[in-house]
């Protein structure tokens, strides 16, 4: 008995560490069988291209999430960020300030988060809801409803520009936010505070940590980080229309939590957690194309991962006080 139990044990704790990795051999396996182009080293790099606006919202989002938060703005931020940046390109602007308008529209956004959830204590849910319906109704008032083109050069240096002509910008723009946000997450101060904060706030708050300002804070670099995948999907797309990034708050999160960032707070990786939970979701959408699936499909698969994602994260935390 204690030795089946022992290796039941053994195999949760196994699949716990190595699940995801195991899941996307899977999928790998199975997309490969259905269409040989699966496994190519073309379709890898497109698949890492589209990786990249999702992931790089995602590491933002693991602040959120770590510190017991939640952000379902992120689509909107990322829809506005566009917005701005396509105009502004389209007067002139050039790349450096392309980055630093994205990076500054989505840090505005998520400072408004910010605000009402540290200072006046509204939840989260509710914050970020509202601001999802007004960030998008600005940014469709300036639009005027109307798709909006990258007719400058700006768009296609971030799209098409390839160091050493093999590894597109976007995938390096993606790779310096994931080690940036895991290097604040493990190897500061601001980091481990934040996962005592998510762990136990009140906690937190007798330890002498300034829950206020740091949740604040988290919110702000989710924000800027949503700012920034929209700039990068925007240039990839290489137009803004009016349902640009609708309901990828949804994705984003799914993905981070798919990743191991849980909904409760105090747990998260933004590497290789949140970045192998977008993978393999962005690993299932590239395989169901190649093998053709119908399109209502797409709509069906995210759901089951979106309830998967969330019974996992349930399961791992069952029994936890937060």
């Amino acid at each position: 008995m204690n030795t089946l139990q022992l290796n039941r044990e053994t195999i949760y704790t196994a699949f716990y560490k190595y699940g995801l990795f195991i899941i996307f051999f899977i999928l790998v396996l199975i997309f490969s069988f259905l269409n040989s182009n699966f496994l190519t080293g073309a379709n890898a790099i497109n698949l890492l291209q589209q990786t990249a606006s999702t992931g790089i919202a995602a590491a933002g989002l693991v602040f959120v999430l770590v510190s017991g938060g939640i952000d379902i703005s992120m689509g909107s931020t990322m829809f506005f960020s566009s917005v701005i940046v396509t105009t502004l390109t389209n007067s002139g602007i050039g790349l450096p300030g392309a980055f630093l308008v994205s990076i500054l529209c989505g840090a505005t956004v998520g400072a408004l988060n910010g605000f009402f959830v540290s200072v006046l204590r509204i939840v989260p849910l509710i914050v970020t809801l509202a601001t999802l319906y007004i960030v998008r109704g600005v940014a469709m008032a300036i639009t005027g409803v109307q798709s909006l083109f990258f007719f400058n050069k700006v768009g296609d240096a971030v799209a098409y520009t390839r160091i050493g002509g093999v590894v597109p910008v976007v995938v390096v723009i993606l790779s310096v936010s994931l080690f940036v946000v895991q290097l604040v997450l493990s190897r500061t101060l601001f980091g481990r505070q934040i996962f005592a904060i998510g762990n136990n706030r009140v906690g937190a708050r007798i330890m002498g940590i300034k829950v206020k300002r740091n949740t604040f804070l988290t919110y702000v670099i989710s924000g800027a980080m949503a700012g920034l995948a929209g700039l990068v999907s925007g240039a990839q797309v290489g137009a803004v229309t009016p349902t640009f990034a609708e309901g990828q708050e949804f994705i984003i999160i799914t993905s981070a939590i798919l990743g191991g960032v849980s909904l409760f707070g105090g747990k998260g990786k933004a590497f290789p957690g949140a970045f192998l939970g977008v993978l393999i979701v962005m690993c299932i959408e590239n395989g169901l194309v190649m093998a053709g699936a119908n399109m209502y499909v797409y709509k069906i698969i995210r759901g089951l991962v979106i309830f998967f994602a969330v019974m996992i994260d349930c399961l791992r935390n069952k029994g936890e006080l937060r």
